[in-house]
């Protein structure tokens, strides 16, 4: 037995060498700053391999370290806890694993064409992910563009120990691709405040809803965050809340901001003896601060309108969607409202709902305005037999009234496709998502189509999809469209387990 030791102790050595606190594995002089330094030329080194069960769950290991690192062979959990086959690490802190991501310059992904797309009407395919995200962050659920400027929400991102914090990244075009400018979240936030539900930028500013915030002691009131761009840097500069908001009201579940004015909805709104009837709030920029100017709803409304679940403003209209609200017989055929600033007040305009409408259509679920025109979103629309095949709907302000000029939909559009989930207007451009378009046989990859405005009517420009997309990515579930540019972008908020990623082009 000792002979054997004799023998076995120098090749031991020969393989490790232990120098004060060093390890080598493979040499004879391990770097001074590692505690262990493994060198081989033909040769990996394995993690152990583990069969994780969710990403907040620790089992099978039990108490594991902070930044303990697995290779989690497994793909288990639901929801944000999904976790797939790859390299995590425990974050004490969150109490949960985190999956290490690969970085990529400039923040963009598969930088290319449009694959038969860039052959015909639009170019700069530039997909875009948040390097810092991780699976289950939802990073796309929202989007806005306005020049050179664009930011998309990530409302389930978790921030520190808070869950579901959520946070936002605001994009800026060289001239050439699109580059992160800055990741905001908000310092005061808390778990489950679903900061970025909501996002809208125009010129230097940028609003950001947050409806499940607290504010006071009102638990889940909801505000709305607007921060500037002072050339160097975006700063917060104003939150802003509904003055006579309440618990659960979810103020900021839909935002935006033009110019000197933003609005923000609050479809969980209580009025009068029922639930969810729904408001909207306008603000004003006075030259120093947002100030509140008024709280609009719709006169006629009753409980359950959800009257506020979608808004959009532009110069001095605004509008404001309704989609459960119940027209005539037809129980959540849906409305929508516009309203003009006279230069006191907001004043309602017109209610419009599709002369043609159905039980369940949910007309309004998505608006847009610009200059004289408005888009509205019925993604639930029965169009010639086809179930929830989805519809949208430009109408044009002719100096007395807005009026219907046309009704699109997708001729390819199959059952529950829900076509007008998502709809942005921009000048003589106009862009219609739905993330549920099953492309070939990978369901809920998504797609969405460019309008261009000729004269009063609006032609088809190109249908998008992602040319690197798969199942379930649902490209299209947020639109935005910047007619002065012709530049635009595409959310798809469950890329690769929910990580989500943003998609960048132009129209030719």
């Amino acid at each position: 037995m000792n002979k054997q030791l004799l023998f076995l102790l120098p090749c031991i050595m020969f393989v490790m060498n232990i120098y004060a606190q060093n390890v080598g594995i493979g040499t004879t002089s391990p770097n001074s700053s590692a505690m262990l330094d493994v060198q081989s030329t033909n040769k990996g080194m394995l993690v152990p391999r583990i069969a994780l069960t969710a990403a907040n769950a620790a089992t099978p290991v039990t108490t594991p370290a902070d930044a303990l690192l697995v290779y989690n062979t497994a793909t288990a959990g639901t929801g944000i806890n999904t976790i797939v086959p790859g390299f995590y690490y425990w974050n004490a802190s969150a109490n949960r694993w985190n999956a290490m991501k690969e970085e990529s310059t400039n923040s963009s992904v598969g930088f290319g064409s449009w694959g038969d797309c860039s052959n015909n009407n639009i170019s700069e395919y530039n997909p875009v992910v948040d390097d810092t995200g991780e699976y289950g962050d939802y990073f796309g659920y929202s989007v806005s563009i306005s020049g050179s400027y664009a930011i998309a929400g990530a409302y389930f991102d978790n921030v520190g120990a808070n869950a579901r914090q959520g946070s936002v990244s605001i994009f800026q075009h060289n001239g050439n691709s699109w580059g992160t400018m800055q990741k905001i979240t908000d310092p005061a936030g808390a778990d489950n405040d679903w900061f970025g539900h909501s996002v809208s930028i125009s010129g230097n500013y940028a609003i950001v809803g947050t409806p499940r915030g607290d504010v006071g002691g009102n638990l889940e009131q909801g505000s709305a965050n607007i921060y500037f761009y002072n050339g160097t840097s975006w700063v917060f500069i104003q939150k802003i809340t509904d003055p006579t908001g309440v618990a659960n009201n979810w103020f900021g579940y839909s935002v935006s901001i033009s110019g000197n004015y933003a609005i923000a909805g609050t479809y969980r709104d209580n009025l009068g003896s029922g639930p969810d009837q729904g408001s909207a709030c306008i603000y004003e920029y006075n030259g120093t601060s947002w100030v509140f100017k008024q709280k609009i709803i719709d006169a006629t409304g009753q409980p359950g309108d959800d009257f506020g679940y979608s808004v959009s403003i532009a110069g001095n209209y605004a509008i404001v969607g309704a989609f459960l609200d119940d027209v005539g017989g037809n129980a959540n055929q849906g409305s929508a409202s516009i309203y003009q600033n006279n230069g006191s007040s907001w004043v309602l305009m017109n209610k419009i709902t599709e002369a043609v409408g159905g039980v369940d259509d949910r007309f309004g679920s998505s608006v847009s305005i610009s200059g004289n025109y408005a888009i509205i979103g019925s993604p639930y629309d029965d169009v010639n037999a086809v179930i929830d095949k989805g519809s949208a709907h430009i109408y044009y302000y002719n100096g007395t009234a807005w009026i219907l000029v046309q009704k699109i939909t997708d001729a390819a559009a199959v059952d529950l496709d829900y076509f007008g989930s998502n709809v942005a207007i921009s000048g003589d451009f106009a862009m219609v998502g739905w993330g549920t378009d099953d492309i070939g046989a990978n369901q809920n990859q998504g797609s969405a189509i460019i309008y261009q405005r000729i004269g009063l009517g609006w032609q088809k420009v190109q249908y998008i999809i992602d040319p690197a997309g798969s199942a379930g990515d649902v490209f299209g579930s947020a639109t935005a469209i910047d007619g002065s540019t012709k530049r635009f972008l595409n959310g798809a908020s469950r890329y690769a387990s929910n990580s989500g990623k943003v998609v960048f082009g132009k129209v030719n």
